[in-house]
């Protein structure tokens, strides 16, 4: 999967030749052919045609479902390829193809589905949207599917700032850890790039007093994406976070540390 969706970061912009590059590995004639390595191609297919919509685009990979056998696998590159595709384009179309693949209930192909949710929508504050998510994360049982809505949610709210505040408060007092986590994203995607006081503070928060791990680490890494646009201000915030004790916290600072600087 991984090797031959790197194929799309080496042709990234190739629009013209990317069918005939990938068709060996979508069409199953390649010499080690299978779901993975197909998978990896609609990725690819995505990674190269990344924010350049169209219809025969998305014709293309919405042919990529129905040609799939419903094997979970193929879908998940579909839906990464397809959120790729159709970034911010709050294509309600497309939105609907990832309702269908999310609500089948599938964590590997339903893990993908979500986030190409969140890529379609990126940054509109969808308010349907995120309701639907927020539901459906608390029914489903997959820890995958919940994970990729909650940094879906985060996506929505790219550069919203403010207007992100109630959904990061909604998440970040959840019980559930995996939506605190995905409340993190949230801040450090509704806030990229602004180094907003406020924002830093409730990362810091997070940081140093959330009960689970994994939450703890997302805040630290965020923080390089709340503080990117002044990298000289990340390793003073940092430098009494790479002392914890923690090895999750540490592990953040030295993610943020390549994101922010």
């Amino acid at each position: 999967f991984s090797a031959t969706a790197s194929i799309g970061m080496i042709h990234m912009g190739n629009e013209k030749e990317a069918e005939d590059i990938l068709s060996p590995y979508i069409n199953g004639t390649g010499p080690q052919s299978s779901p993975f390595s197909t998978s990896g191609a609609y990725y690819a297919y995505g990674l190269i045609n990344a924010n350049r919509y169209s219809n025969e685009k998305f014709l293309y990979l919405q042919n990529g479902f129905r040609n799939s056998g419903n094997n979970e696998n193929i879908q998940h590159g579909v839906c990464l390829g397809l959120g790729l595709v159709s970034m911010a384009t709050s294509n309600d179309e497309v939105y609907k193809e990832f309702k269908n693949v999310l609500y089948s209930d599938s964590a590997v192909a339903g893990e993908a589905a979500a986030l190409g949710m969140g890529l379609v929508r990126l940054g509109t504050a969808h308010e349907d949207s995120i309701s639907e998510m927020i539901t459906y994360a608390n029914d489903t049982n997959h820890e995958k599917i919940i994970r990729a809505l909650a940094v879906g949610l985060g996506l929505i709210m790219y550069e919203k700032e403010e207007i992100a505040d109630p959904l990061i408060d909604q998440l970040g007092t959840s019980k559930d850890s995996i939506l605190r986590y995905g409340a993190m994203f949230t801040i450090g995607l509704a806030y990229a790039g602004t180094g907003n006081n406020s924002a830093i503070k409730k990362l810091l928060h997070f940081a140093v007093s959330d009960v689970t791990d994994d939450v703890r680490r997302a805040a630290v890494i965020n923080l390089g994406f709340v503080m990117f646009k002044t990298p000289e201000r990340l390793p003073e915030i940092l430098h009494l976070l790479s002392e914890s004790y923690n090895p999750h916290t540490r592990y953040g600072v030295a993610l943020a540390l390549g994101i922010g600087c």
